[in-house]
């Protein structure tokens, strides 16, 4: 019986374990065990054990199983005894739960460090480097704790990964053997087979060792040793078409992703570090988890250009919605802008001090403590007591924004450049403040609506869908500058409650005049417009008069005036 494996390649599914299977399981689930207890039992499934002879790898995710840990026993080495198999296991499931405790750990710092070696190597390379600098890292933490089994392991590996390769190994995996040598001053091969590679692991392991704990360093040095391994990896793999052949000694596997790339890849690299594609993070294996990805995505999205935003973000997993650009402003935008609309509250009334209570007072007003306390005789208009009020000060309480209609222009004056000198573009900025507003709205449970305007207006109905409404924003047509009055006024007779309408714009409108009698008009009819004036320190009160009264216009400037506005609106428009 068949089935084809993560890479379209067909493999034998056994029905059933031999003996010597059966005992290698048995030792891998004491081994598992034993690593969870020492890692103080983090939220990790027990992994999915398999015997897959066809399939290098020893772990890896499966996406087929639900991003599962599976755990190929398969090329488990020859060992002595049932302590040996354990101590092997054991060394290899401590390195692998590391990748989810210790580096990459979750998605968002996954991101960052693929981000970080994409400084040197593409974006199909960036996952080795982080990969490589990772095993290092856990393993010698690893080495420091339990130098012993480290070190038998490693070495195991070593004569394991020989074997299997005749001898001759890549020289990506001489590199990672030499590394170990150094980082641990310790010897796996008796001749100078890994010689070459001194000089590059001297490089590498200076960087990994300067200020070892210092966890801040981890992007800065996964960019430096991006640098120095940069040959090294455009050397050693190759992105190929998915129906060539493959190398004698190489193996393919298909880059993670939607895509159909195909990295070529020495056989004895899996075998020392499994499938070096692969990210290993804790968010990957977490079910109904996609509020927190899109937070992580978020936040990544706050100091990352685009250009090196979607990338890493897919890769990490953390990128959920198919939509970088869309996941990317809503991250620039997030809590950049707060929106409060207060109403005049009243605090009620306020004990001042006490009195005398009189017949014919309302008896709930009676205080019998405070009169027990005049005197243990109750004495009718003598002895009695009340509390004398007064009304306390009216305050503002915030209320729940109305239904928002954000009317954004698209034209050709407002320019969009996303990628490079971005701050300088309108349309840039303009998308920040309607995305920040957006979310605002959709937090509150508000609907909201778009309407897209250059030569044409490109609308998105009432919704609670915040997706469809970034789909329209983000449609720039780079046109002329009409606003759309009847598309305006129509979608406010289509709102459910009284309007906050948005017009984010350079005010550049060649319709000026019937917009202001149209503006006018809608608030007469109590819906409330808010004015942005995209590419200004101050608005031009001449060309706003009559205006200025009943709608509020904020200039921006800049991005950066975006993250301390505030936009308070007064109690009469909602009372």
């Amino acid at each position: 019986m068949f089935k084809l494996d993560r890479n379209g390649i067909k493999e034998l599914v056994k029905k059933k374990l031999n003996e010597k299977e059966k005992k290698i399981l048995k030792l891998a689930k004491i081994a598992w065990q034993k690593t969870l207890k020492e890692f103080y039992f983090p939220p990790l499934n027990e992994p999915r054990y398999i015997f897959d002879y066809t399939l290098l790898e020893g772990f890896y995710i499966d996406p087929e199983h639900k991003w599962q840990i599976t755990m190929n026993l398969a090329h488990t080495p020859i060992l002595s005894d049932n302590d040996e198999y354990i101590d092997y296991l054991h060394a290899i499931s401590l390195h692998e739960v590391s990748h989810y405790q210790i580096i990459p750990y979750d998605g968002l710092l996954n991101a960052r460090l693929i981000k970080a070696a994409m400084k040197y190597v593409n974006q199909y390379f960036a996952p080795i480097v982080v990969n490589c600098f990772a095993d290092l890292l856990i393993d010698t933490k690893l080495y420091q704790k339990y130098p012993d089994l480290m070190f038998w392991e490693i070495q195991k590996t070593y004569q394991n990964v020989l074997k299997q390769s005749s001898g001759k190994i890549s020289d990506f995996s001489k590199f990672l053997f030499k590394a170990y040598e150094k980082l641990w001053d310790v010897t796996f091969s008796k001749d100078d087979s890994l010689k070459d590679m001194e000089n590059l692991a001297n490089k590498v392991i200076k960087v990994i060792l300067k200020n070892f704990e210092d966890e801040t360093l981890w992007e800065k040095k996964v960019s430096e040793v991006a640098y120095h391994l940069k040959t090294l990896i455009s050397d050693t793999f190759t992105i190929i078409g998915p129906g060539l052949k493959c190398k004698e000694g190489n193996i393919k596997r298909r880059f993670p992703g939607k895509g159909e790339i195909i990295i070529e890849i020495p056989e004895d690299i899996l075998g020392l570090m499994d499938n070096p594609l692969e990210n290993r993070n804790s968010d990957k294996l977490k079910e109904d988890n996609n509020d927190e990805l899109r937070q992580k995505t978020e936040e990544f999205a706050k100091d990352t250009p685009f250009s090196q935003f979607g990338a890493p973000a897919g890769q990490a997993g953390i990128l959920i919605d198919g939509n970088p650009l869309a996941a990317w402003y809503r991250g620039l935008a997030r809590n950049l802008i707060e929106i409060k609309i207060y109403e005049e509250k009243s605090v009620g009334e306020l004990a001042i001090y006490p009195e005398v209570w009189r017949l014919g007072d309302p008896i709930e007003e009676l205080d019998i403590f405070q009169t027990i306390l005049t005197s243990p005789i109750i004495i009718p208009n003598i002895t009695t007591r009340k509390w004398s009020t007064k009304r306390g000060l009216k305050h503002y309480e915030e209320k729940h924004i109305p239904d928002l209609l954000i009317v954004i222009d698209s034209s050709g004056s407002m320019n969009w450049n996303y990628n490079k000198n971005s701050r300088k573009s309108p349309y840039h900025i303009a998308l920040i403040a309607a995305f920040a507003a957006l979310h605002y709205a959709a937090q509150k449970g508000a609907k909201f609506s778009i309407i897209n305007f250059s030569n044409r207006a490109d609308i998105c109905d009432w919704t609670n869908n915040c997706y469809k409404a970034e789909k329209v924003l983000l449609r720039y047509q780079g046109g002329g500058t009409q606003l759309p009055i009847k598309a305006l006024l129509k979608q406010c007779e289509k709102a459910e409650r009284k309007s906050l309408i948005f017009i984010i714009t350079d005010f550049g409108i060649y319709n000026w005049g019937s917009s202001k009698k149209v503006m006018l008009f809608l608030t007469e009819k109590a819906h409330k417009i808010v004015g942005f004036f995209i590419g200004s320190s101050k608005i031009p009160k001449e060309k706003f008069k009559g205006l200025l009264g009943s709608v509020s216009f904020y200039p921006i400037k800049d991005i950066k005036d975006l993250i301390d506005l505030v936009i308070e609106e007064i109690k009469y428009y909602y009372s």
